[in-house]
């Protein structure tokens, strides 16, 4: 017998697929409302781009600081 001509028998009161794999039918969960969405939106972009100039203040200042040490 062929693995293709394998018979699968459904019993609707069951909610199972009877074959190989026995899969049990369950309702799709209800969508999360806490899942985030796939992307910054555009106003967000800006923003993030404009924090990364906040590291150059920061690397200066250290610099200054290590300069100050090392005299």
């Amino acid at each position: 017998m062929a693995e293709d001509d394998r018979e699968h028998v459904v019993d609707p009161e069951a909610g199972v697929i009877e074959g190989e794999d026995e899969i049990p039918r369950q309702p799709a969960p209800p969508l999360d409302p806490y899942t985030p969405e796939p992307g910054p939106r555009p106003g967000e972009q800006r923003a993030f781009s404009l924090m990364r100039w906040g590291w150059v203040p920061i690397l200066v200042a250290a610099l200054l600081i290590l300069i100050a040490l090392f005299r």
